[in-house]
């Protein structure tokens, strides 16, 4: 009869592998979310209008508890003629200004995936952040991952499989 030895894995140590390994997986969500958001935002799919902007809305206050900060914008206005499909007067409303654009103004918008307006990012730099953006949540991801698959392969190496699973 062969001796089998087992390295007793504690109580603790799954649930901090769980603990984990859920972070890892939201955090793998959230940059799932970045990256749908950003292929809207840059105008890469859907349908992209030029908006006049007639007035807009704050939705948050000015100031944040430490005295600053900028209100998110709503803009309401009237598509291009050129674009609109009918008669001319098509309304929308963009929302995720950062700063009030000139009234009157044609202002790229695009839709996203979630079906919201939100203006196109215009500058080289904007665009460039946009887009590396869902690299951060995926690269903590990949630390927090490390810590479940590495106590799976310490179960795995040390013969503590459940009963019937495969490695």
């Amino acid at each position: 009869m062969i001796k089998r030895t087992t390295v007793h894995m504690g109580r603790k140590q799954v649930l901090g592998a769980v603990v984990c390994g859920v972070i890892a997986l939201s955090l793998v969500g959230v940059a799932v979310y970045m990256a749908v958001s950003a292929v809207g935002r840059l105008g890469l799919i859907g349908q992209q209008l030029t908006m006049r902007v007639t007035y807009c809305d704050a939705t948050a206050p000015a100031t944040t508890s430490r005295g600053g900060g900028h209100p998110d914008l709503v803009c309401r206005g009237f598509v291009d003629p050129s674009q609109a499909s009918e008669d001319g007067k098509q309304r929308i409303t963009a929302t995720g200004f950062s700063s009030q654009p000139r009234f009157g103004a044609p202002v790229e918008v695009s839709k996203e995936p979630w079906g919201s307006w939100v203006p196109v990012d215009q500058g080289d730099w904007n665009r460039l952040g946009r887009a590396l953006s869902p690299l951060i949540p995926l690269a903590v991801a990949g630390f927090f991952a490390k810590v479940p698959v590495a106590v799976w392969r310490g179960r795995r190496n040390s013969g503590q499989l459940v009963a019937g699973a495969s490695a």
